[in-house]
């Protein structure tokens, strides 16, 4: 992927992201987000991961370029259930094919797995059956920004800010009525990023290998 040589006034526009983007988002997403369960499991776990927010109903994918060229991105969903749903019930077995080759090649992960995953995404799939017409109730109509990732050259640009403050923009527009988000606890830098965004803290929470998440809030209402 080509760097960007700094410049004054960088010419920065958003849109939609498109099947040719996916290995770009993977390359992005494996350069600055190393870590994670979605990353061993490889590549082509990661691009049929990205492809499910090109296919869902309720899900929004963006590229943000500068000056013509690919330099971040943007995913999430504009309601968590549906999203939820679409993948579980139309995305599973592609998601469940790609990981399965992964796992039968990384012992190790496949063992981890087992121990710390395998029971929850049962009881998901389950869950998944019974539709979503009785989860739809009176919640509230809360969307998810899954990740946004920006290439390092380009970071004082703006254009996190620029791929959020959207984000939020098509939220609002498609009836979501609350935002959230998680990043790592000790990730400084990106929690005051999503502050000045006026997104709201909440306490931390351990996912499943014990690492802690921050959540963060934006209510639309």
């Amino acid at each position: 992927m080509p760097s960007f040589p700094p410049t004054e006034t960088p010419v920065v526009s958003l849109r939609v992201m498109e099947l040719r983007d996916v290995p770009i988002a993977v390359h992005l997403h494996r350069l600055n987000l190393p870590a994670g369960f979605f990353v061993e499991l490889g590549d082509r776990f990661l691009e049929r991961y990205y492809r499910t927010f090109l296919t869902s109903p309720a899900a929004v994918a963006l590229i943000a370029e500068v000056d013509g060229r690919p330099a971040g991105f943007l995913v999430g969903s504009l309601d968590e259930v549906v999203h939820h749903h679409h993948m579980l019930q139309l995305e599973r077995w592609r998601l469940a094919r790609a990981g399965m080759m992964s796992l039968l090649v990384r012992p190790e992960l496949t063992m981890r797995f087992v121990r710390t995953r395998a029971r929850r995404y049962v009881r998901g799939v389950r869950r998944s059956t019974t539709g979503t017409n009785a989860e739809q109730g009176e919640r509230l109509r809360t969307g998810v920004l899954s990740h946004v990732v920006v290439d390092e050259n380009i970071r004082r640009a703006g254009v996190g800010a620029l791929l959020v403050e959207r984000f939020a923009a098509i939220a609002r527009l498609h009836g979501s009525q609350r935002l959230r988000l998680y990043t790592s606890s000790d990730n400084e830098p990106a929690k005051r990023f999503y502050e000045r965004l006026s997104w709201k803290s909440q306490p931390d929470q351990a996912d499943m290998d014990g690492k802690l998440w921050t959540p963060f809030v934006l209510e639309l209402e």
